[in-house]
C-alpha cells in the first residue's frame, strides 16, 4: 500500500509539474504577442506604451482616439489604452497597471459616455486578462467584476480549458512569431473601424418608442473620481472627454442631461476640464457613424483635429506661468 501511495504521489507531482510548465509556456506565448488586444496589453505591462498623452476609456476610446494621427498633429507621443466592453473599474485597473510600468504621461484623457455610470455586468473577452492576473491592479479589478477568476490565476492550464482552443492557438502563434502584423487592426492602441452603418439602431428605436433611461451608479461616479485622483497623484493632468454620439440617440436618452451633468459636476469638483464633443454638427449625420455610439473612419477623421487641437491648447496653457494664463 505504501509503495502504491509513493508511486501515486510521484505521478501526481509529475503531472502537476508538467501542467505548471505547459501553463507557463503558453502564458509566455500570450505575453509575446505584438498584435491586437494582447499586443496592447503587452505594450502596457512591458513598458512599451510610453506617452505624453494617454487616452483611456471604453470602446469609444478604442475606436475614436487615433493616437498616431493626434501625435502627428500635436508633435506629442500618444497611446490609447481604451478597452472594448468595459466600465470604469476595469479601466481604472488598466490605468494603474500602465502607471506601474511607465512614467506618468503629461495628460490623461479619460473618455466618458452615456453608459459610463452603468455598473459592471461582466467581463467582455474575458480570456484577455489571463496572462496579466499577476498584475495587482488587474487582478483587483477583474475580481470585482468576476470573483471566480481566481481560478484563471491559480489553476494551471485552467484558462486554456475554460476559454477553449482559440486561446491556446493564440499562445502558440505568439511563441512561434506567426502573427499577421501587416493586417493588425490596432495601432498604438487605436482600432480604426472603417465600417458602414450597421442598422441595429433602427431596431433599438422600435423597441424603445418612449425613450431609454441609463443607470447612474454612485459606485461608478466614485470610481471615476478615483481614476482622476490616481492620474493626478502620479503627476498627470486629466481631462474628461465625451466623444461624438449620434443625435438620434441623444434625443431618446431620457436622463442624458443628468448624466452629462454628473460628468460636468465631477470635473468641476475635481478641478479638471470636461470636453463635450457630442454637440459637433456632424453628430446629426449617420454617415459618420457605424452605430449610434461609435464613429467610423469618416467620423474619426472629423474628430481627430478637434481632439488634437484641444490637447495642444490645454498643454500649452498649462506650461505658462499662472500670471500669463487667460
Amino acid at each position: 500500500m505504501a509503495r502504491f501511495l509513493r508511486r501515486f504521489l510521484w505521478s501526481a507531482l509529475l503531472v502537476a509539474a508538467l501542467a505548471l510548465a505547459l501553463d507557463a509556456l503558453l502564458m509566455h506565448g500570450l505575453r509575446r504577442r505584438t498584435t491586437d488586444v494582447f499586443g496592447v496589453w503587452n505594450d502596457v505591462v512591458h513598458g512599451r506604451a510610453g506617452a505624453d498623452v494617454l487616452f483611456t476609456g471604453s470602446s469609444r476610446s478604442l475606436v475614436h482616439f487615433d493616437a498616431a494621427a493626434i501625435a502627428a498633429r500635436t508633435g506629442l507621443r500618444c497611446y490609447n489604452i481604451g478597452m472594448d466592453g468595459t466600465q470604469l473599474d476595469l479601466q481604472l485597473g488598466r490605468l494603474r497597471t500602465y502607471l506601474a510600468h511607465h512614467p506618468a504621461p503629461r495628460l490623461v484623457v479619460q473618455e466618458v459616455d452615456i453608459i459610463s455610470l452603468e455598473p459592471d455586468s461582466g467581463l467582455y473577452f474575458a480570456q484577455q486578462y489571463a496572462p496579466y492576473l499577476g498584475e495587482p491592479a488587474v487582478y483587483e479589478a477583474v475580481r470585482k467584476v468576476a470573483p471566480d477568476h481566481w481560478k484563471d490565476r491559480w489553476l494551471p492550464l485552467y484558462p486554456f480549458m475554460r476559454h477553449g482552443p482559440g486561446l491556446t492557438a493564440l499562445a502558440v502563434q505568439g511563441l512561434l512569431g506567426l502573427e499577421d502584423t501587416l493586417h493588425d487592426p490596432v495601432h498604438l492602441g487605436f482600432e480604426l473601424r472603417d465600417w458602414k452603418w450597421e442598422g441595429s439602431f433602427d431596431n433599438f428605436l422600435k423597441d424603445h418608442p418612449d425613450g431609454v433611461r441609463y443607470h447612474e451608479s454612485p459606485h461608478a461616479e466614485a470610481t471615476l473620481r478615483t481614476l482622476i485622483r490616481t492620474a493626478r497623484a502620479a503627476g498627470s493632468l486629466v481631462v474628461l472627454c465625451y466623444t461624438p454620439e449620434l443625435v438620434e440617440n441623444q434625443r431618446i436618452t431620457l436622463n442624458r442631461a443628468s448624466i452629462l451633468g454628473t460628468f460636468a459636476r465631477v470635473a468641476r469638483e475635481e478641478g479638471v476640464p470636461f470636453w463635450d464633443f457630442s454637440q459637433a454638427p456632424f453628430c446629426a449625420d449617420r454617415g459618420f457613424f457605424y452605430n449610434s455610439q461609435h464613429l467610423n473612419a469618416r467620423g474619426v477623421a472629423r474628430l481627430t483635429p478637434m481632439v488634437a487641437d484641444s490637447v495642444k491648447t490645454l498643454l500649452e496653457r498649462a506650461a505658462q506661468p499662472p500670471s500669463a494664463r487667460p
